[in-house]
C-alpha cells in the first residue's frame, strides 16, 4: 500500500497573507526561465491569473544545472519560502513576495513544440497580434492558460451567475427547454437541420414556444440559460453559430413597460455584481482591451422606433418607418443617446409589425407591435417583446406572415385555454459581453467557438 501525504498547497493570490520566510508549497506552470548568473535563475510560475517569482539559487538546489533544461508550460510543484522583497518585481502579478525555492519538481513535462507562445498571446503589445488567434482557438486547452482568456470566460461565469442570483431572488424558476425541435415554428430560415431517427428535425433558435407554455401553464415566472443555434453566414467576428442564450418570461400585471422596466433591473443588477466579485478580472480584461466603464441610468431611456427614424433622417440616412436599424445606424442612434442622456444603455419600442415574428402583440388599430430592443455601446445585445395570447389573433398572424404551421399545434391550442398576459426578452450573453468589454471579436466570450468557419476542436 502507497502512503499519500497531504500537502497544502498555496494559491498565488494568497502568498502576500503570508509572513516573511514562512514555508510554502506552490504549483504552476513555468512561464519564463531566465539565467541571472551561474549561481541564481529566476523561474516564473503562472497560475491562472497571476505570476510569482521563484529564486533558485545553486547553493540551494541539488539538480541546479537541470533547471535551465526544462521545457516552458511544464506543470512543476515548487518548496520554499515566500520572502517579502523591497523592490516591486514588475515582471509578475504578484509583486511583493518571492519564493526561496528549497525544491523544484516537475509532475508534468511537454513532450511536444508549443504551437504558440503562451507569453506572447498574454503580452499587452505587438506581441500579442503577431499569434493567429485562428492557432490559439486550434490549440483552445493552451489558450486556456493566457490569463486575459481565463479571465474572460470567469466574467461570462459571472454574467451568468448574476442573471440567476437576481431572476431566482425575484422568484423566477429555471427551466431546461429542448432544442430538438420539429420545424422553424418561429417562422426564421437559418435553421441547423439534424436527422432524428429517419426524420428531419432542427436545432432551436430560442426557447421562445417552449417558455410560453409555461407561462400558459400557471408559471408566471421562468428563465433559462441555455444554447441557441442559428445557421447564418455573418461576421463572424459579431455572430456565432451556436451561443448562449438567457430566456426571460414572466406575466404583465400592467403592460409591456412592466417587462422593460424590469429587464432593465436586471441588466444593472449583472454590471453592479460583476464589479463587486469580479475586480481581479476586470482588471485584467482592461489591460486587454482599455475598455470605458458603461454608464447608466437608474431608469431606462426609452425612444420609440419612429423617434429613432426621425433621428437618423435627421442626420441624413435613408431610412423608411418601417424598416429595422441597421449595424451603422444602431451606432449612430447610440452615439445621439449618449450625447444626449450620456448614457451607453437605451431601450427602443414599439418596433413596426413588418420586423416582428408573429407571436407579438400589435398596438390596436396601428403597425406597432408592443416590442423593445435594448442596445448598449450602439448594439443591440436583446430583443423582446408582449405576446399575443389571443388564438384567432394568432392565426392570422401567421397566415399573413406565411409561417409553416407544421409543428405548432402544441402552442396554438395553448390558448384556447386562457393564458395570462406575458412577455419576456432573449439576452445574447457572448453579444452582451463583447459590447459591455468593448471587444472587437464574440468569441473570446465562448469557451469553444462555432461559426461558419470553425467545427473543431
Amino acid at each position: 500500500m502507497i502512503e499519500s501525504k497531504n500537502e497544502l498547497i498555496t494559491e498565488f493570490n494568497k502568498l502576500t497573507l503570508k509572513i516573511n520566510d514562512e514555508s510554502v508549497i506552490v504549483r504552476g506552470f513555468i512561464d519564463t526561465i531566465k539565467t541571472f548568473s551561474k549561481n541564481m535563475i529566476f523561474v516564473i510560475l503562472r497560475d491562472r491569473l497571476e505570476k510569482v517569482q521563484c529564486v533558485v539559487l545553486r547553493k540551494q538546489v541539488n539538480d541546479f544545472d537541470s533547471i535551465n533544461k526544462i521545457p516552458l508550460e511544464s506543470f512543476v510543484k515548487v518548496t520554499g519560502k515566500a520572502v517579502e522583497v523591497k523592490t516591486e518585481i514588475k515582471s509578475c502579478t504578484i509583486k511583493n513576495r518571492e519564493i526561496r525555492v528549497e525544491t523544484l519538481e516537475v509532475v508534468s513535462s511537454i513532450s511536444a513544440q508549443l504551437p504558440f507562445s503562451i507569453k506572447d498571446a498574454s503580452s499587452k503589445g505587438t506581441d500579442r497580434a503577431n499569434v493567429s488567434y485562428n492557432v490559439r482557438l486550434d490549440n483552445r486547452f493552451l489558450d486556456f492558460r493566457v490569463p486575459t482568456t481565463y479571465a474572460f470566460v470567469k466574467l461570462l461565469d459571472g454574467v451568468m451567475s448574476g442573471f440567476r442570483t437576481y431572476l431566482k431572488s425575484e422568484d423566477f424558476t429555471e427551466i431546461r427547454t429542448t432544442k430538438i425541435i420539429q420545424s422553424g415554428s418561429e417562422g426564421g430560415a437559418n435553421l441547423f437541420s439534424i436527422d432524428y431517427f429517419g426524420k428531419k428535425a432542427f436545432l432551436a433558435q430560442s426557447s421562445q414556444l417552449y417558455k410560453q407554455s409555461c407561462i400558459a401553464g400557471g408559471m408566471k415566472r421562468v428563465f433559462e440559460i441555455g444554447y441557441a443555434y442559428r445557421a447564418e453566414v455573418q461576421n463572424v467576428n459579431r455572430y456565432l453559430s451556436e451561443f448562449t442564450q438567457v430566456d426571460i418570461e414572466m406575466e404583465i400585471e400592467n403592460d409591456y413597460m412592466d417587462v422593460i422596466r424590469f429587464v432593465h433591473k436586471v441588466i444593472l443588477h449583472v454590471i453592479k455584481y460583476l464589479k463587486e466579485h469580479y475586480s481581479r478580472e476586470l482588471e485584467i480584461v482592461r489591460e486587454y482591451t482599455d475598455f470605458k466603464d458603461v454608464e447608466l441610468s437608474t431608469e431606462p431611456v426609452i425612444i420609440d422606433h419612429s423617434e429613432g427614424v426621425d433621428i437618423l433622417k435627421a442626420q441624413g440616412y435613408e431610412i423608411d418607418y418601417e424598416d429595422d436599424f441597421n449595424r451603422e445606424q444602431e451606432k449612430a442612434l447610440g452615439a445621439h443617446i449618449k450625447k444626449l442622456h450620456n448614457v451607453d444603455l437605451f431601450v427602443i419600442k414599439d418596433y413596426p409589425k413588418s420586423q416582428r415574428a408573429f407571436y407579438t402583440q400589435v398596438c390596436k388599430g396601428t403597425n406597432k407591435t408592443r416590442s423593445y430592443d435594448f442596445l448598449l455601446r450602439g448594439e443591440e445585445i436583446l430583443s423582446g417583446a408582449q405576446r399575443e395570447t389571443d388564438f384567432e389573433s394568432l392565426k392570422n398572424a401567421i397566415a399573413e406572415k406565411g409561417v409553416n404551421v407544421d409543428g405548432l399545434d402544441f402552442y396554438l391550442k395553448m390558448f384556447k385555454f386562457a393564458v395570462p398576459p406575458h412577455g419576456g426578452v432573449g439576452i445574447g450573453l457572448e453579444r452582451f459581453c463583447k459590447c459591455l468589454f468593448e471587444t472587437n471579436d464574440i468569441r473570446p466570450f465562448s469557451l469553444f467557438p462555432r461559426d461558419p468557419s470553425r467545427l473543431y476542436p
